[in-house]
């Protein structure tokens, strides 16, 4: 599998280590980052969505036929069928949707 285009990880099977690449075209498409990005804004996506990368590689290794240890390749869509999880950043939102809103308080 190449290294460019991608960032690679392991995750535990067991026993097993599973090779995991997620594709710079995920992590762009799920920060809703500008393309061409750059490596540095690619990495804070990875970073920022590692819990819905993690789930999206656990539901692509319960996918794969027993036996088979991968390597499992992430894509854009892989990340976009994740079910939603609480208190973690959704598809798409990328760092212009986290800002923070003025608190509104009551007048006296």
């Amino acid at each position: 599998m190449p290294d460019k285009n991608f960032i690679r990880f392991e995750v535990r099977d067991g026993i097993r280590r599973i090779s995991i690449a997620v594709s710079d075209d995920a992590l762009e498409a799920v920060s809703s980052l500008a393309q061409p990005s750059t490596a540095i804004l690619r990495r804070r996506s990875f970073d920022r969505f590692r819990t819905l990368i993690n789930a999206a590689a656990e539901l692509k290794l319960r996918a794969l036929p027993d036996g088979d240890t991968g390597p499992i390749v992430l894509t854009r869509e892989d990340l976009r069928v994740v079910p939603p999880q609480s208190g973690t950043p959704s598809y798409g939102q990328g760092a212009r949707g986290m800002i923070a809103q003025p608190a509104v308080v009551p007048h006296a």
